[in-house]
């Protein structure tokens, strides 16, 4: 039997499993990880951390009966991304990764951007704290004796890439920005934002092969040995390819704890706040990263309903209450936001709170109010794109819940296509391996012949003026809103500095 190993490195697990190259899973397990962080924005992890989880991971599907280490034809590797390694010539990690949370690198992208040159330059519009270049900002200026040690700059999936088989190798979509910023058109942003060095490795597609698994990995790593692996790319792409979205005109949400949004397009073009960056041939992505998704409902239950029961079932009591048909608005910036306001200081709020109000309708809004952002996102795309999606796409937790995925539909306008499978980025990965195997020609046509049936909701027009009366007081306050957060973050810091 023909198989393929496919691991979706998360910042909360690493997800394993083994599929026949039909797409049949055959073994599956997933390891916790976190996330360092602190309250002034600091997030990192240990590599090590990732390089430990994926020789329990192998471990644990080599025990199931179907594996044979002989029949393993390829393996792929997805990844989150905006997260940085520092390795030295010798390929040694030289500090905790910065993770895509991190905003420390705000004071050194505004500094760059004061920079005679930098603020004109077509790709200065992206340098924002969360900007990869930034982050190399940071490192240049606090911590001088790493950054004159640092030989490569990889993803995450890079790094275990590199590990496995010795090779560092990235592919053009994880990494575009610092391929813009450092192999652009001189001068180049890197250059005059003060970063001389490429940094890079070298560049392939998700479906280049970077190497064979070298002999004498430890443990049950030791047993991958000679197999193939491919270059793979960031959890977002690779998710959308498994979810068969990879086309012009459909629009996808990742549904995890934070949420990625965006719309496919052949027109590139910018969109403000937005991402347009080039996905396949002739196709561009317009959306990008959010910092809030499942993770604000998550808050919300556990607030209403701190008691030891499951989670799923806490939420499915407090959505069976009574609606209250009193609008109630929630602007859902829990952790700031990304996408498409990039602003780490930005804070949630109720707006329209009274007495009358359950928990259950908090809930709701707090479901609307994380659809009302993905609103924002789509709309901001389709007036760049010059076209309408014709359907979202949704994978990830968020996508398991019925009730959100209507509330969705009907803030969006838009036929919602829920997809049954848990993990979506390992089907992506598999999507990956079958054009690397020439089982299919391009990673859409993969997508598709993998795409489990989903299931639809469709708009309840009964419903459209009410929700476009909420998304315009949405929008309405967003300036209010930012106005106030940034005050309160203000008060903030200093309350933190003084102590």
């Amino acid at each position: 039997m023909t198989t393929v190993l496919a691991i979706d490195l998360g910042g909360s697990a690493l997800k394993a499993c083994l599929f026949d190259v039909d797409g049949e899973p055959l073994a599956s397990t997933s390891i916790p990880l976190g996330f360092d962080e602190d309250p002034i924005g600091h997030s990192e992890q240990d590599p090590q951390r990732w390089w430990d989880a994926l020789a329990v991971s192998v471990s644990q599907v080599r025990d199931h009966r179907a594996f044979d280490a002989g029949d393993i034809a390829a393996i792929v590797i997805c990844g989150f991304t905006r997260t940085q390694i520092f390795l030295n010539d010798h390929g040694h990690v030289l500090r905790p990764a910065i993770g895509f949370r991190d905003s420390r690198s705000l004071g050194p992208a505004n500094e760059a951007l004061a920079k005679p040159g930098v603020v004109h330059h077509l790709q200065a519009r992206h340098l924002n704290a969360f900007h990869p270049l930034a982050r190399l900002l940071w490192l240049q200026h606090n911590e001088p004796e790493t950054w004159g040690a640092t030989h490569l700059v990889l993803e995450p999936k890079d790094y275990l890439n590199l590990r496995l088989t010795g090779h560092a190798m990235s592919d053009r979509i994880s990494q575009s920005w610092l391929i813009s910023a450092m192999r652009g058109s001189e001068p180049t942003l890197a250059r005059l934002a003060g970063v001389e060095r490429d940094l890079l490795p070298e560049i392939g597609d998700p479906t280049t092969l970077v190497g064979r698994v070298r002999d004498g990995l430890p443990g049950a790593l030791s047993a991958l040995a000679g197999a193939q692996v491919l270059c793979g790319s960031n959890d977002t792409w690779t998710a959308v390819a498994g979810l068969g979205a990879m086309r012009q005109g459909c629009a996808y949400c990742i549904s995890g704890s934070s949420e990625v949004f965006g719309l496919l397009t052949g027109t590139n073009t910018p969109a403000e706040g937005l991402i347009t960056i080039g996905w396949a041939n002739d196709l561009w992505q317009i959306g990008g990263p959010g910092q809030n998704g499942s993770n604000a409902i998550n808050w919300i239950v556990e607030v209403l309903d701190p008691g030891e029961r499951p989670l799923a079932q806490k939420l499915d009591t407090l959505l069976a209450q009574p609606v209250n048909r009193r609008p109630l608005i929630f602007h859902p910036y829990l952790h700031g936001e990304r996408t498409p306001f990039w602003d780490r200081d930005l804070r949630a709020s109720f707006i329209g709170l009274t007495a009358a109000h359950g928990p259950g309708d908090m809930v709701r809004a707090v479901m609307e109010g994380v659809a009302l952002l993905n609103r924002t996102v789509l709309q901001r795309a389709e007036a760049a794109a010059g076209h309408k999606a014709d359907e979202v796409r949704i994978a990830g937790g968020g996508a398991r819940n019925a009730v959100w995925n209507g509330i969705r539909a009907n803030i969006l306008g838009r036929r919602v296509l829920a997809s049954p499978a848990n993990e979506m980025g390992l089907r992506g990965c598999l999507a990956i391996a079958r054009v690397g195997l020439a089982l299919n020609t391009d990673v859409g046509a993969a997508g598709i012949a993998l795409s489990d049936d989903f299931t639809f909701f469709e708009p309840d027009h009964s419903q459209s003026a009410r929700y476009r009366a909420l998304y315009s007081v949405f929008e309405e306050t967003m300036d209010s809103v930012a106005q106030a957060s940034h005050r309160l973050a203000a008060i903030g810091r200093e309350q933190f500095d003084g102590n």
